[in-house]
């Protein structure tokens, strides 16, 4: 009986360090590049933006630590050399036509926390928490 109890007080300690230890974001493949965390990313079911999915917030950039390439979050689409890190420390899309940023076929324009995204087929606009998604029929 002393045994047995050695054993579950061992496994007691032993189960709930290597639940933490396998949940680590270590383990993750992408880094967020506004805080420098290593994050798991995976995409918002309504709007298709990226996010964290231990936090749940949305990711603006990341960067696939296989392949070094820096993603727009909001659109999955590879974004190497087209971001500027402002001076308060965010991060930006090069911007063209008055606050417009072209990638292929998608059109990204920011506005402080007001980002609106316009594709052939749907506009997204994201306004602090606040997201909404248009479709085109």
């Amino acid at each position: 009986m002393k045994k047995l109890k050695k054993i579950l007080k061992t496994s007691l300690l032993v189960v709930p360090i290597a639940l933490l230890s396998a949940c680590s974001s270590e383990n993750a493949k992408y880094q967020n590049l506004a805080t420098g965390e290593k994050v798991y990313i995976i995409k918002d079911a309504k709007t298709g933006a990226s996010i964290d999915s231990l936090t749940n917030e949305p990711v603006m950039f990341y960067v696939d630590l296989n392949t070094k390439d820096t993603i727009s979050g909001s659109t999955g689409l590879v974004v190497n050399n087209k971001i500027v890190k402002s001076e308060d420390g965010t991060y930006a899309l090069i911007t063209t036509d008055e606050g417009m940023s072209y990638e292929g076929d998608v059109k990204i324009k920011v506005d402080g926390d007001e980002i609106k995204i316009k594709t052939d087929d749907k506009k997204i606009k994201i306004d602090g928490d606040e997201k909404k998604v248009k479709y085109d029929n």
